[in-house]
């Protein structure tokens, strides 16, 4: 929907500036509700190259042409679609994450005779 937004085809592997800017623009506001793992593979990305977006996200506003605009229509597709599903999405993450950090100190902590 956001590349149907902006008239032009996903092109994950193209790095011209018209493709790059929007995919970072979509990483950056996706990866604030999803994670960087998730976000990676909606768009086809390796996890670090999110954060790299993340990194560079500043830099962009401030200096890329346009950017602010394609990160402001990004925002508004993803609080728009995935705000309280992916909220839903990532507590149940969390919840398996704690559960099985749970188990994990409970193994070491029976092998632990001190």
């Amino acid at each position: 929907m956001y590349y149907e937004t902006l008239g032009l085809p996903n092109e994950p592997e193209k790095r011209h500036a018209k493709y790059l800017l929007p995919r970072q623009a979509m990483g950056v506001a996706l990866s604030k509700y999803v994670g960087d793992s998730i976000a990676a593979h909606a768009l086809e990305k390796e996890r670090t190259t999110i954060i790299h977006y993340r990194r560079k996200h500043e830099i962009n506003m401030a200096w890329a042409e346009g950017y602010d605009t394609l990160f402001e229509n990004a925002t508004y597709i993803v609080n728009t679609y995935m705000n309280d599903a992916a909220k839903v999405d990532r507590i149940r993450y969390i919840d398996n994450t704690i559960k099985l950090l749970l188990t994990e100190k409970e193994k070491i902590q029976s092998n632990i005779h001190v």
